[in-house]
């Protein structure tokens, strides 16, 4: 698979082939909606495994999938600004930081609704579906194509993004450890 930028709409997914991230489910999800919009499938980070190239050639997808692997800070942020979407249907995270990135980059988020953190970080500013919902997901990157739907979605991640500005989290650490202060 090429290691280039692409210059179609892309959908990005951020992170390594383990199998909790789901990266199977996005190819397939892709496959299903191949036919009904153009654009490519990013994935930056760790390199595609030998079995997922596998599954990109079985699904006929070789010219719709790129590989940026361990890309730089600004190289990943520019993606985050140019994608169409960002999809992470991972089945297990420990917190989900590239969800905000994606989201304070004004690219608006598909996501899993039952893995753990997600709900409470995206509350209603992210599009969720349990991660096997490859139909759903399907469905949500098409609504995407509707120009007033994408900018929804972009509008409500951005404020979103807003609670977890370095202002916000400093705040919250400082009340947080008042609170302890007072019960001791």
């Amino acid at each position: 698979l090429p290691e280039i930028i692409v210059k179609k709409p892309y959908i990005l997914h951020v992170g390594s082939s383990w199998r909790r991230k789901n990266r199977e489910g996005i190819l397939r999800v892709l496959a299903r909606i191949k036919d009904k919009w153009s654009g490519q499938l990013v994935f930056a980070g760790e390199p595609l495994t030998d079995a997922l190239i596998g599954l990109v050639k079985t699904l006929e997808l070789n010219d719709r999938v790129v590989q940026v692997i361990r890309p730089k800070s600004f190289l990943l942020e520019a993606l985050y600004n140019r994608a169409f979407a960002f999809f992470y249907p991972s089945r297990f995270e420990g917190y989900g930081f590239p969800i905000i990135e994606a989201q304070a980059c004004g690219c608006p988020v598909i996501c899993s609704s039952d893995c753990g953190p997600f709900p409470e970080i995206v509350e209603s500013s992210a599009i969720m579906y349990p991660s096997g919902d490859e139909e759903s997901f399907a469905r949500a990157i098409i609504r995407l194509q509707d120009l007033s739907e994408r900018d929804k979605w972009v509008k409500r991640g951005l404020e979103n993004a807003k609670r977890f500005s370095v202002d916000n989290v400093i705040s919250d650490y400082i009340k947080l450890y008042e609170e302890l202060m007072e019960e001791r």
